[in-house]
């Protein structure tokens, strides 16, 4: 069998898993293999997600989260908030925020959303509509990638994780190396889940540094 058979089987495979168990999208895989990897939420109860729609991270999320919470029998509330310009269906355990992530009042209101507390874990698999033009794709990627770091510098735990979406290319060591001076630990990582003809890549950001 030769190796594209393999990946559109693969591919085929978690388009299956995600109708047979209520996913949105396939992408929801993306989300459960990073935690396999990296265990990302342990002992989580709050989380922010960029760029939710059409809402499979958020499905999984709420999924952990409520082990978490059945687990730890703490009797507290989870606080679970995706945010993205397009609206989506709305999801049991999670709130949604139809709003661009460059508007300046942002900030604020996640702050009001989340009682002036901060965040367990901050997730983006947030995604800027490509061009075909692989270095302005990148570039435009990045200024995502940076808005969500300025707001998770100040709304996250400081041991906690966020995860970033970005795009592979001439662009990405710089703004890893951007990324190293802000976070204790930071990773790449590709889920199987991903398309082959993917350039999207991960990065696992873990314990901010001030």
């Amino acid at each position: 069998m030769g190796k594209k058979w393999i990946k559109e089987h693969k591919k085929e495979h978690y388009y299956k898993n995600a109708k047979r168990h209520g996913y949105r999208a396939r992408s929801a895989y993306k989300l459960i293999q990073i935690n396999k990897k990296f265990n990302i939420f342990k002992d989580i109860f709050s989380l922010l997600d960029f760029g939710c729609a059409p809402g499979s991270w958020l499905q999984a999320s709420v999924e952990f989260i409520s082990e978490n919470l059945r687990k730890s029998k703490k009797n507290i509330k989870p606080k679970i908030l995706g945010i993205d310009l397009k609206r989506i269906t709305p999801i049991k355990g999670a709130d949604f925020l139809q709003m661009d992530i460059h508007d300046t009042s942002l900030q604020e209101k996640l702050i009001k959303f989340f009682d002036n507390k901060k965040i367990d874990l901050i997730i983006s698999d947030c995604s800027i509509k490509k061009t075909g033009n692989k270095t302005l794709d990148q570039v435009s990627q990045i200024k995502i990638c940076d808005r969500i770091l300025e707001i998770a510098i100040v709304l996250l735990k400081k041991n906690s994780f966020l995860i970033l979406k970005c795009f592979e290319g001439s662009e990405l060591p710089k703004f890893v190396k951007s990324v190293e001076e802000k976070f204790h630990k930071v990773r790449k990582f590709i889920p199987e889940a991903t398309r082959s003809r993917s350039n999207e890549i991960f990065l696992v950001c873990q314990s901010i540094l001030y």
